[in-house]
């Protein structure tokens, strides 16, 4: 039995390494829309919000801004007085953010470029964001340090990311689910950086360090099918030879069949992470 197709392909792990050159940067301006309505990641969202708020900054930045929509609910939050800026390396989701930002202009600031060599000054800022985007980066202590860089000395900074290791899908084979958990985190460039976070904002100099785990649990097959684009990562390890053609089809009708059921089951731990620079 074979899942129904999915329009947008796997962009979560793949597309965002370079989005203007992905092939389809509206499935990635979709995958954007998806993951900002599930509960779990607008709870998170919502966390790194009020941190930011609690410092009543006057200049904060959200790198990796993407399609702008946590730069229209940060000038919510935020004081009248406050200067966002949005910095992203792509120009059709940067396109997408100055549409969706038009009503509050006047405070939120677009700029392209590249997050790892980040083109304001140092001390420039209170307060920085950076949400899932490390992930999709090779050096990510590297973007940590600019972030660190440019912020003001007691500035706050606030990341989350993935821990990819803490993937799990309720398969009756455990190898085979193992399988699947090594071939989705090695789909990132950084596949375990939320669990590596507190040490890489210690190292870049980011002090009084706190770390939360966050557990996403998926109990609905077709909405876990999209955030984790099952049916692509399963064709991309048997193109890998890391899966039998044969095996998928086992797959997806135990997954079909447990989730009727009602025992369809997968997620991970990611992590939100904030710290403040030294001063």
């Amino acid at each position: 039995m074979t899942p129904p197709a999915i329009p947008s392909r796997q962009s979560l792990a793949t597309g965002f390494r370079n989005v203007d050159s992905s092939g389809d940067t509206d499935a990635c301006h979709r995958c954007l829309d998806l993951i900002a309505g599930i509960p779990f990641f607008r709870d998170v969202k919502e966390e790194s919000f009020r941190i930011i708020a609690d410092t009543n900054p006057l200049r904060v930045l959200d790198a990796g801004c993407g399609a702008g929509a946590d730069l229209v609910t940060l000038a919510a939050r935020l004081s009248p007085e406050c200067r966002l800026v949005g910095l992203d390396a792509s120009d059709a989701l940067l396109s997408r953010a100055a549409a969706r930002t038009a009503s509050c202009r006047e405070r939120c600031f677009l700029v392209r470029g590249d997050i790892t060599q980040n083109p304001f000054r140092s001390d420039a800022f209170d307060a920085c964001r950076i949400d899932r985007v490390l992930q999709h980066l090779r050096e990510p202590e590297v973007t940590i340090r600019e972030l660190a860089r440019v912020l003001k000395p007691g500035g706050v900074l606030v990341a989350f990311d993935n821990d990819w290791e803490t993937f799990s899908i309720s398969l009756g084979d455990q190898e085979i689910a193992a399988r699947i958990r090594h071939a989705w985190h090695d789909s990132f460039a950084s596949g375990r950086v939320g669990k590596d976070l507190p040490s890489l904002f210690e190292t870049c100099g980011i002090t009084a360090v706190r770390s939360e785990p966050r557990e996403l649990v998926l109990t609905d097959l077709a909405t876990a099918k999209q955030v984790f684009d099952l049916p692509d990562l399963l064709e991309r390890m048997v193109r890998a030879g890391n899966l039998e053609p044969g095996e998928t089809a086992v797959i997806w009708e135990e997954l079909i069949r447990t989730g009727r059921k009602g025992g369809f089951s997968a997620g991970y731990t990611g992590y939100l992470v904030r710290g403040t620079k030294e001063g």
